[in-house]
């Protein structure tokens, strides 16, 4: 009974030592830096290249397509 008391004492105790260093290693909040600069000579949306002094904009557009196939008593219908 004795072993198991100070096997739990101990173990108590690693973990308040464990916790307790861990709180004080807590990252600290560094400033945000700004890897794209935003070019403010044409308009929104463009941006300088990195180590120079040109512009660039870059757009674009998404095109989906979708299709269906439903079987209905074994004849093929489009949908």
């Amino acid at each position: 009974m004795k072993m198991v008391k100070s096997l739990l004492l101990g173990s108590a105790a690693g973990m308040v030592a464990v916790v307790g260093a861990q709180a004080a290693d807590l990252p600290v909040k560094a400033a945000p830096v700004q890897y794209v600069k935003i070019c403010t000579l044409y308009g929104d949306g463009f941006y300088y290249i990195p180590g120079s002094d040109t512009c660039i904009r870059f757009t674009g557009y998404i095109r989906a397509d979708c299709s269906a196939t439903i079987w209905e008593r074994g004849a093929r219908q489009s949908g």
